[in-house]
């Protein structure tokens, strides 16, 4: 569990440091004061859409596995109850068995 959040935290990291990347470069390109701010203005917006199209897919992904490992608990869940089951029906059979030894003796 600790990798996938060591995972998230470094994701994050990412593209938070490449937002700043993008935003110093942006302050420092030679250009009039209202065509830097709507550099900044477009390219935070790019960021945006692009950290929320990320966000989905991650989520989309986490989804998934909680599905898929859903389906696995399932699976083992219902070979439990029939190995249980198996046992319960031997214990019952050994015990007539052991009753009908008892009333033959």
């Amino acid at each position: 569990m600790d990798d996938k959040k060591e995972f998230g935290k470094m994701l994050v990291a990412f593209f938070a440091g490449g937002a700043l990347g993008a935003m110093l470069g942006i302050l420092f390109a030679p250009a009039s004061g209202s065509e830097t701010r709507q550099k900044i203005k477009d390219t935070s917006i790019a960021v945006k859409d692009k950290t929320v199209e990320k966000l989905e897919d991650a989520k989309e992904g986490a989804i998934g596995l909680f599905s898929k490992g859903k389906e696995k608990a399932g699976g083992v869940k219902s070979q439990i109850q029939a190995a249980f089951e198996a046992g319960k029906e031997a214990y019952k059979q050994k015990k007539d068995e052991m009753s009908t030894e008892e009333e033959e003796a």
